[in-house]
C-alpha cells in the first residue's frame, strides 16, 4: 500500500525522472528512514541514484551522535554513498539573532543545496508526510492565512521533492515495524510547548472527537484550495504580463488603470507574484500587507507603503512601483495609534494590521511577528507609533537599556526600513519593537499572573 502510494505520487507530480541523482535527506528519525528504504526499493528499476545526507545540529549531544552512527550504518548497509555534516545551530541561532527552530531549518537546506552541488544531486528528496501536511494547515489556519498559505507543503518545490506527501504517518511506522528497523526517537518531539507539536497531540486527537476522518478531509480540502489556487496563480501570470509596463531585477511597474479592471479575485494574486519578482520570495508577507496595497489601488494621490524585507510600493498617477532600490524609498508617513488590551488597529501606513489579547500560555515558535509580555508591565493603554529621537529600551537578553536608533544599527536594519518598525509603548516606555524584540522589563517570567499576546498581520 505505501510503496503503491509513493509510486503513485511520484508519478503524478514527476517528482524523479530516469537519470536523477537523488540527495536523500535522512535524520534517522522514522519518516527519512522509511523514505530511505522506499527509494532503495525502486531507484534501480526506476533508473535514479541515490546518496544520503546527514546534519548533525550539535543540540542533543551524545544523541546526536548516535544519530549520526545509525545514518551511517544505514549507508553500509544499503551501500549507498553518505556526507555527514555538524553545524552548530545553536551558536547559529545567537549569531544570526534566530530562533533554534528556523536556525535549525537555515542550516539544514543550506547543507542540502551546498552536498547537491558537491555531489551532482539534481534533485533533494525530503520526509515530508500527510501528517505534516495537516499540521502545516491548521497552524497556518490558527494564525490566519489566505488561500495560498491554506494550501499547505507542495509535493515539490524547486528541487526539493517530497515523496510521502500522501502517506500517512502510521502507514510509516508500520512499513518501519515490518522491516524490524528500529530508528532514532527525538524526545522533543513529544514536548507540547512547541506549537507543532502541540497541534499534533492536543489539537488534532479533540477534532477527531468530531469527525474520526477529519486528517483525511482535511487533506482532501488542501487538494481542492491547491487547484483553486493553481487556477488562480495562472490567470494572475497572465494577468501580470497585460498589466506590466517595465520590469528590472530591482524594480516592477504596473499600469493602475490596467490593474484597477483585473477581477478582485486575482489583483491579490498578482500582487503577490509581482513581489516575489522583485523580492524573491514571500517571507513574512502576510494578507494585511496584501490587503494594505488593494485598498491604495483607488487612491488619486501619491502613497507609499513599505513591505518586508526592504521592498517598498509606491503609487502615482497612472503607475504602481514595486521596488528595492535603496534611493528610491520614501520616508514612511507619522503614525501613532492607542488601543487597550483585548484590542487591535490598522497600521495602513505600513500595511498591516496590530493586535492583542491575553494568552493562557505561550506557544513557542520562530514567529518574530508574534510576541508575549507580563500584562502587569502595561500601563492603562497601548500606543503604537513610529520611532521617535531619543527612544531607549532594554532588548530582551542585554544588559541595560540602549538606544533604539544603537539597536536598528547593531540588528542591521536599513535606515530606509526604520521608520516603518512599529514600536510598541505603554506606561512610558517601550514594551516591543514590533517583529524584532521583546523589552527585558516586559518579558513573561515565572512570576507572571497574565500574559498578553502581541502580534502584527
Amino acid at each position: 500500500m505505501i510503496e503503491k502510494k509513493l509510486l503513485e505520487t511520484i508519478k503524478e507530480f514527476r517528482l524523479l525522472e530516469p537519470g536523477d541523482k537523488v540527495l536523500v535527506a535522512v535524520s534517522g528519525g522514522v519518516d527519512s528512514t522509511a523514505l530511505l528504504n522506499l527509494l532503495f526499493s525502486i531507484h534501480d528499476g526506476a533508473k535514479f541514484s541515490l546518496h544520503i545526507a546527514h546534519l548533525n545540529h550539535m543540540l542533543r549531544k551524545g544523541d546526536a551522535d548516535l544519530d549520526v552512527r545509525f545514518v551511517e550504518g544505514l549507508a553500509q548497509k544499503l551501500g549507498l554513498p553518505i556526507t555527514v555534516e555538524a553545524v552548530d545551530v545553536a551558536a547559529l541561532a545567537r549569531k544570526e539573532k534566530l530562533g533554534i527552530e528556523e536556525a535549525a531549518r537555515q542550516a539544514r537546506y543550506e547543507f542540502f543545496e551546498r552536498t547537491a552541488e558537491k555531489v551532482e544531486a539534481n534533485k533533494i528528496a525530503v520526509a515530508h508526510t500527510a501528517d505534516d501536511n495537516i499540521e502545516t494547515f491548521l497552524m497556518r489556519l490558527l494564525r490566519g492565512a489566505g488561500l495560498k498559505g491554506l494550501c499547505g507543503i507542495p509535493p515539490k518545490r524547486g528541487v526539493i521533492v517530497r515523496p510521502l506527501i500522501r502517506v500517512w504517518r502510521r502507514e510509516i511506522e508500520d512499513y518501519v515495524g515490518a522491516l524490524k528497523l528500529v530508528p532514532r526517537r527525538d524526545h522533543t518531539n513529544y514536548e507540547s510547548k512547541y506549537m507543532r507539536n502541540s497541534v499534533r497531540l492536543k489539537l488534532v486527537p479533540q477534532l477527531k472527537i468530531y469527525n474520526l476522518n477529519i486528517k483525511e478531509i482535511i487533506l482532501q480540502t488542501i487538494l481542492l484550495l491547491t487547484e483553486d489556487s493553481l487556477y488562480l496563480e495562472n490567470k494572475a501570470a497572465e494577468a501580470l504580463a497585460e498589466v506590466k509596463l517595465e520590469q528590472t531585477a530591482a524594480e516592477i511597474k504596473l499600469s493602475l488603470p490596467r490593474l484597477r479592471k483585473i477581477e478582485s479575485a486575482i489583483q491579490g494574486h498578482l500582487l503577490r507574484l509581482a513581489i516575489e519578482k522583485v523580492k524573491g520570495d514571500l517571507f513574512q508577507l502576510s494578507f494585511g500587507h496584501i490587503r494594505g496595497l488593494l485598498e491604495k489601488l483607488d487612491a488619486a494621490e501619491k502613497w507609499e507603503m513599505h513591505l518586508p524585507g526592504g521592498v517598498f510600493a509606491a503609487g502615482q498617477r497612472e503607475v504602481l512601483s514595486i521596488s528595492r532600490e535603496k534611493s528610491a524609498a520614501v520616508a514612511c508617513r507619522e503614525f501613532r495609534y492607542t488601543l487597550k488590551v483585548p484590542g487591535q488597529v490598522d497600521l495602513p501606513e505600513i500595511g498591516c494590521v496590530f493586535a492583542c489579547g491575553f494568552a493562557d500560555k505561550i506557544e513557542r515558535s520562530d514567529d518574530r511577528s508574534v510576541a508575549y509580555i507580563d500584562y502587569a508591565a502595561l500601563g492603562k493603554e497601548i500606543i503604537v507609533r513610529n520611532k521617535l529621537p531619543g527612544d531607549r529600551f532594554a532588548p530582551l537578553g542585554v544588559m541595560g537599556t540602549k538606544k533604539l536608533q544603537d539597536f536598528f544599527v547593531d540588528e542591521k536594519i536599513p535606515a530606509e526600513e526604520r521608520e516603518a518598525v512599529p514600536v510598541v509603548e505603554s506606561g512610558g516606555q517601550i514594551v516591543w519593537v514590533g517583529g524584532w524584540r521583546v523589552d527585558d522589563r516586559a518579558k513573561v517570567t515565572d512570576k507572571t499572573r497574565r500574559i498578553v499576546r502581541l502580534e502584527l498581520k
